[in-house]
């Protein structure tokens, strides 16, 4: 499974780059600003158009099965260390390590809460790694004016642990090519096993950073003067309405966080949702502002014929 960038040619694909990064900023910050668990789950379900649009089902996948796991430690750690709440489930006392534990409704639901959060945020950032180009990305920072140094760490940064697993699997499967099994035995003779590929995984990291700044040095990396882009990012009108978008979005979400739209109280009791049809307007607007980017995509096709 690939977890970098792969140019598929998609609506989404084709998006630009501030676009997509605004909409990360943006969800994110719905997650921030928004406690109501219900409104959470339409924003997690509203990034899902980008992922079938874009054809990163697969891809995707990995990074929510990923959430889903760090959310049952979230649940299960805020089950045990929370004990708030009105509603008690279980109720133990003079337990080893733990002593009393109070595992209350409340923060079973604030565990969930938090989870949905958690994979509303890695959702939209596996949506951003998997469909934007790392080197318009790049250049899109450094639109902002931040140190160019700082950029290109980042960006190197970024690289590595993609590099760095599809060098584990041609470790691997040269390894299988010779008969060399890492998968029997018990869980310490694989981890034995798979210790063989540390040296290797390491020699060619280390030759892969010598490489990287000998390219580096050879177009004259920190030189003085006026730097110029292989390739460049273009702004076209239609981008300029697909960028509108997600701010529009974040105006949405500053304005129901200063209406106190969204907002839930988990404890010492949990409110009450009320399904009124100002809520169902305004969970539904939401929605489309996320969705949004993703389903006008294709437009961008046909008008700007690119």
């Amino acid at each position: 499974m690939k977890f970098i960038y792969q140019n598929k040619k998609t609506p989404v694909h084709r998006l630009h780059p501030v676009c997509k990064i605004i909409w990360v900023l943006a969800v994110v910050a719905g997650t921030i600003l928004i406690d109501d668990p219900l409104l959470l789950v339409l924003l997690f379900l509203s990034t899902l158009p980008f992922v079938i649009i874009g054809k990163i089902v697969k891809e995707w996948s990995s990074f929510v099965k990923l959430a889903l796991f760090l959310s049952i430690f979230i649940i299960i750690i805020n089950l045990l260390a929370s004990q708030h709440g009105s509603h008690v489930i279980y109720r133990a006392i003079g337990l080893p390590i733990l002593g009393n534990v109070k595992i209350t409704l409340e923060s079973l639901v604030f565990g969930v809460g938090m989870s949905i959060r958690l994979m509303a945020t890695i959702s939209a950032f596996a949506i951003l790694t998997l469909t934007i180009n790392p080197d318009d990305l790049l250049q899109t920072i450094l639109l902002l004016k931040l140190p160019y140094r700082t950029v290109l760490v980042t960006s190197v940064a970024t690289r590595f642990i993609p590099c760095l697993l599809a060098d584990l699997d041609k470790l691997q499967d040269s390894l299988k090519t010779r008969g060399y099994q890492m998968n029997k035995g018990r869980f310490l003779n694989r981890i034995k096993r798979r210790a063989l590929l540390l040296p290797p995984l390491l020699s060619s990291s280390l030759e892969r950073s010598i490489q990287s700044a000998e390219a580096m040095e050879s177009r004259g990396f920190g030189s003085k003067g006026k730097k110029t882009y292989y390739k460049t990012v273009q702004t076209t009108g239609t981008d300029y309405f697909f960028i509108m978008l997600p701010v529009t979005l974040f105006i949405l979400l500053i304005t129901m966080w200063i209406l106190q739209i969204g907002t839930y109280e988990y404890y010492p009791n949990l409110s009450t949702i009320a399904i009124t049809f100002s809520y169902v307007l305004m969970a539904s607007i939401l929605v489309f502002m996320v969705v949004a980017p993703a389903v006008f995509s294709p437009l961008k096709k046909v008008i700007d014929l690119d």
